[in-house]
């Protein structure tokens, strides 16, 4: 018997640059890794057929396109990241039933915005993202955090840190800067986005660079993707706000 429960259409799969969604797409087309055979047939090769030995591999690209949206956060990313020929972290996560997804090294190598103007379609985006190095592929979502724990004078975590739990606020006082120290059961990485911003990779239970809070009322969101080789990474979400 065929077995088909992990089975889905392209309903629910999102696309992501470091911890930041890329809005309204439509399509989104996975690598199509090549790798190159390079020619070794001799004057001896019996039989009359060509031999060939392995090359190097050829990554491929992650192409998406939809809906053309100034509002979302994700698209507003992409025209400087092309400018700057900026080089992320993207992810593309299928639907949670197959647990799957593709994690890569990429920079924008082609990009239009607002194309097709037209009096019956609504404008449209594409964008195809070159993969440098060796892409991830992971098979099942990560176990995730253990635990969360921030520095900060009277700080206070809202709702209490659980592994299923992804989104929380943070208040604290006085404190010029905290840290961040994300736990984890087996052994992961996280890599940290301030405000959108990599801060790097570290492995799970080491301490992370301090994030500035120079004066009451100043506020960060704070990203913790955790991730693993084989593994389909998680988002944990903090707002941190210095309250005095």
């Amino acid at each position: 018997m065929v077995y088909l429960a992990n089975l889905s259409n392209g309903i629910g799969a999102t696309l992501t640059v470091g911890a930041t969604n890329i809005g309204t797409i439509t399509k989104i087309t996975s690598p199509q890794m090549k790798r190159t055979a390079i020619d070794v047939t001799t004057l001896s090769t019996p039989n009359g057929f060509k031999q060939f030995i392995a090359g190097l591999a050829d990554p491929g690209k992650i192409v998406a396109e939809g809906f053309f949206n100034t509002a979302d956060s994700g698209q507003n990313l992409l025209y400087n990241k092309f400018v700057g020929g900026t080089v992320d972290t993207y992810t593309l996560t299928f639907p949670s039933i197959t647990g799957a997804s593709w994690t890569a090294t990429c920079f924008i190598d082609e990009l239009d915005l607002g194309t097709n103007v037209d009096l019956t379609k609504a404008l449209d985006f594409k964008m195809s993202l070159q993969v440098s190095g060796q892409p991830n592929i992971g098979t099942s979502v990560t176990q995730g955090l253990s635990g969360l724990t921030l520095t900060g004078t009277a700080g206070a975590l809202s709702p209490t840190f659980a592994n299923g739990i992804y989104a929380y606020a943070y208040t604290f006082t006085t404190t010029n800067s905290i840290t961040v120290t994300p736990t984890a059961g087996t052994q992961q990485q996280y890599t940290m986005y301030v405000d959108g911003l990599n801060q790097g990779t570290f492995n799970t239970g080491s301490v992370s660079p301090s994030i500035a809070f120079a004066s009451a009322g100043t506020a960060h969101k704070i990203d913790l993707v955790v991730s693993g080789t084989g593994y389909t990474p998680l988002t944990y979400s903090v707002i941190a706000v210095r309250t005095s």
